[in-house]
């Protein structure tokens, strides 16, 4: 028993209505237009696939991905000395928590007057009052000791015993000679407790 073109053609009909919708047809006609994309997709996928199997094959491989893989995981292992300082600082959690919540009160009155610019010009003003004397004190000093060596550095004539015992007697001096006495004397007695 010969199948004939009819009975072909019968086998043939549910194609043939599928094929005739236009959504297939365009289905198809995208496909076809992409196909040598896949083709090469599938070529990428084919060669990745064999590449993997040799490096899975190749135990020195293995070894160089496996062995720099543990040396990464390793730094996120925690270690005694880390687990017992995060143990110490869960411990010390109440105390940091009432530390913060002293210095709470005292950022937002620095946040509150870093905004208000009245109030940080009170600051600075009141700064300014109390290290403008300290910063003339200090350039006056620093003047003065200028002005020594000046002169220090002009005077070429030589020291003699009669030139320090002349300075002895000078008020400045017997002040500071006092003073280095006192000194002297008050950190050498024995400290009572």
């Amino acid at each position: 028993m010969q199948k004939t073109t009819i009975d072909h053609l019968s086998e043939l009909q549910p194609l043939l209505s599928l094929l005739s919708q236009k959504e297939i047809q365009n289905s198809l006609i995208q496909t076809l237009e992409k196909l040598p994309e896949l083709v090469d997709q599938y070529s990428a996928l084919e060669r990745n696939i064999t590449f993997i199997k040799s490096v899975l094959n190749d135990r020195e491989s293995m070894e160089y991905l496996l062995g720099g893989l543990e040396d990464e995981i390793g730094k996120y292992i925690p270690t005694k000395d880390s687990l017992e300082a995060l143990m110490a600082l869960v411990h010390n959690l109440p105390r940091y928590t009432r530390y913060l919540s002293m210095l709470e009160p005292i950022m937002e009155f620095l946040l509150s007057t870093s905004r208000d610019h009245e109030s940080g010009d009170d600051l600075y003003k009141g700064a300014q009052e109390i290290a403008g004397p300290i910063q003339q004190k200090v350039e006056n000093g620093w003047d003065l000791i200028l002005r020594a060596k000046k002169e220090a550095d002009k005077d070429h004539s030589p020291v003699t015993i009669f030139t320090v015992f002349k300075l002895i007697k000078e008020p400045a001096v017997q002040r500071s000679i006092h003073f280095v006495k006192a000194l002297l004397t008050i950190t050498s007695e024995p400290k009572s407790k």
